[in-house]
């Protein structure tokens, strides 16, 4: 059943960057980033909060393929706390000339403190665009396959108060769990 969702949500994915694929590849937005978030998370099954550091980046290799790796430690009260390294790679293309959709499929490693550690694919689809000239917005929806499975959609606003460096925010709603992160990003 894991294994049907996931290739639906792929499927998804595929389709929705195929819908803008006459459109210009370049999009006035990077993805040559580097960015540090402070994440707080609550994991619902675990009834645990958790707090720590993201760091994460991109890195464009073609005008549509790009790569995206990131590395998360957390802790929190009763125990909890894990490390999550992934990397993967994602296909981009403009939709208009501030926007652009995308598509990654990743993998994941998660290292629990305190029991079973697990690995997992994510597959993940969507938009950034420019709100206005110096604010960024992106919404997301991605599946993870480790530890059963669950499926979030993201969101972030991105203040670009220089040309390379901005303030980020990001809420990420799942099924088992609540992430907000507050951070700095650096466009390279």
């Amino acid at each position: 059943m894991k294994t049907t969702k996931l290739a639906k949500l792929l499927l998804a994915s595929l389709t929705l960057v195929g819908v803008s694929a006459t459109a210009a590849t370049n999009s006035a937005l990077s993805y040559n980033y580097l960015g540090l978030q402070y994440v707080n998370q609550d994991l619902d099954d675990y009834d645990c909060d958790q707090d720590g550091l993201n760091l994460y980046g991109s890195l464009e290799l073609t005008d549509e393929f790009f790569a995206r790796a990131s590395l998360t430690d957390v802790g929190g009260d009763k125990g909890c706390g894990s490390r999550t390294a992934s990397i993967g790679a994602g296909y981009r293309t403009a939709f208009g000339s501030q926007s652009s959709i995308y598509g990654v499929l990743s993998v994941e490693d998660t290292s629990v403190d305190h029991g079973d550690s697990d690995k997992g694919l994510i597959a993940a689809a969507g938009i950034r665009t420019y709100l206005s000239s110096n604010l960024e917005g992106k919404v997301e929806l991605a599946h993870h396959t480790a530890f059963d499975g669950d499926t979030e959609i993201n969101g972030g606003l991105v203040y670009w108060f220089d040309p390379r460096f901005a303030v980020t925010g990001d809420v990420s709603l799942g099924s088992e769990q609540t992430t907000f992160a507050v951070g700095a990003r650096m466009s390279f």
